[in-house]
Parts: C-alpha cells; sequence; structure tokens
C-alpha cells in the first residue's frame, strides 16, 4: 500500500495553519505543520515531503529565505508559495524562485489542491 503524500505547511498564522491542515487530510493527504522557516529546519529530515506549502511573509526568515537556504543545501521540493500580498513584484519573486504556483490570501481550496496535484506528478 502506498503512503499518503506528505504536503509541509510552513505558516505563522495560526488559523491558516490548522485550515490547511483540515483542508489537506481531507482531500487525502499528509499534512505537517510549522509556524516558521526556523521550525522547518529545526525539524530536520524532509525527505518524505512531497511539496511545501509556503508563506512568504513569515517572521524571521522568510519564504524567500527559506527557498534560498534550502536550494543551497540541495534540499529540491516543489513549492507553492502563498502570500497576503498578491502583487506582480511577489508574483515575480515566487515565480524566479521556481513556484509550482503562487496563491493569494485569501486562498482558493480548489485552485491549492490542483497546485498540490501538479506538484506531485
Amino acid at each position: 500500500m502506498n503512503e499518503l503524500p506528505l504536503i509541509a505547511i510552513v505558516e505563522d498564522d495560526r488559523w491558516m495553519r490548522r485550515s490547511l491542515e483540515r483542508l489537506l487530510k481531507s482531500a487525502g493527504f499528509r499534512a505537517e505543520t510549522f509556524v516558521s522557516a526556523e521550525d522547518y529546519l529545526a525539524a530536520g529530515n524532509h525527505e518524505g515531503t512531497g511539496c511545501i506549502i509556503l508563506d512568504i511573509g513569515l517572521p524571521g526568515m522568510s519564504g524567500f529565505e527559506l527557498e534560498r537556504r534550502l536550494t543551497a543545501d540541495c534540499i529540491r521540493r516543489p513549492i507553492v508559495f502563498v502570500s497576503a500580498h498578491d502583487e506582480p513584484e511577489v508574483r515575480d519573486g515566487a515565480t524566479l524562485a521556481g513556484a509550482i504556483a503562487f496563491l493569494g490570501k485569501p486562498l482558493d481550496d480548489n485552485s491549492l489542491l490542483n497546485a498540490i496535484s501538479s506538484a506531485l506528478q
């Protein structure tokens, strides 16, 4: 039996984190949540992670900084960037960072699930 894909959620907003976790579990994914980029890095082994939902505007290390750190450490996972700042320069930054998708908040559930499905293919 295949194990369900693990999706990492790196989001500082508690309500958003819990909402995303519930959505993903109801869609048949395993979800692990992290309150910050530093929390994600401290967790260590991310071999089983199929995709990361990554807030850009995290306190401390930003989502873009985390992506650069993972790339420098040769840890490559598909990333769906999310942000409350849905502006052209933020979208361009996500594209340059190699995002599978960029979604502005509030998130559309179907758009997020479609982006995750694309990331896992």
